[in-house]
């Protein structure tokens, strides 16, 4: 009896150290794949910046590989204030900021197809000399302007 009991117990610990071996396994080999997943998005989003600033320089580029958004950033002669005030009558006609959505869809696809980001949308953030947003607008075809949210 006892030899059966013995037998049982040394199967027991067979069972839990191949157990124990293969969880470790499993969580070496995840680990692995995740450092490298952190790698590939690391020099993918040094491209796209890198890429940003040869091909249009007048933009100050931030990717977020998060979200797949890259924000382009180009300051104007506007303080906030005049362009919350004034910035109706100055951004219109070939200014309006709608005119800058085929601008922004065709930095994003460019980029998507140079540096392998499919899923990436790029927004075009006009900022004032103070720094704050005065319109933004988006490769999806969102825009915004100060000037119309002001107020609400």
């Amino acid at each position: 009896m006892k030899k059966w009991l013995i037998a049982a117990l040394l199967i027991f610990l067979a069972l839990l150290i191949a157990l124990f071996v293969f969880g470790v396994d499993r969580f070496l080999s995840l680990y692995g794949e995740t450092q490298a997943e952190a790698t590939e998005t690391a020099a993918q989003s040094e491209e796209i910046v890198a890429y940003t600033k040869e091909h249009w320089p007048e933009y100050e580029p931030v990717y977020d590989p998060a979200t797949s958004v890259l924000t382009l950033s180009k300051e104007t002669a506007l303080t906030y204030e005049d362009a919350c005030a004034y910035g109706g009558s100055v951004y219109k006609d070939e200014l309006a900021p709608e005119t800058f959505q085929t601008s922004a869809a065709y930095i994003a696809f460019d980029i998507a197809a140079r540096c392998g980001a499919p899923d990436l949308s790029v927004t075009l953030s006009y900022r004032s000399a103070d720094g704050k947003p005065i319109f933004t607008v988006g490769s999806g075809g969102e825009v915004w302007t100060c000037w119309e949210t002001k107020g609400q």
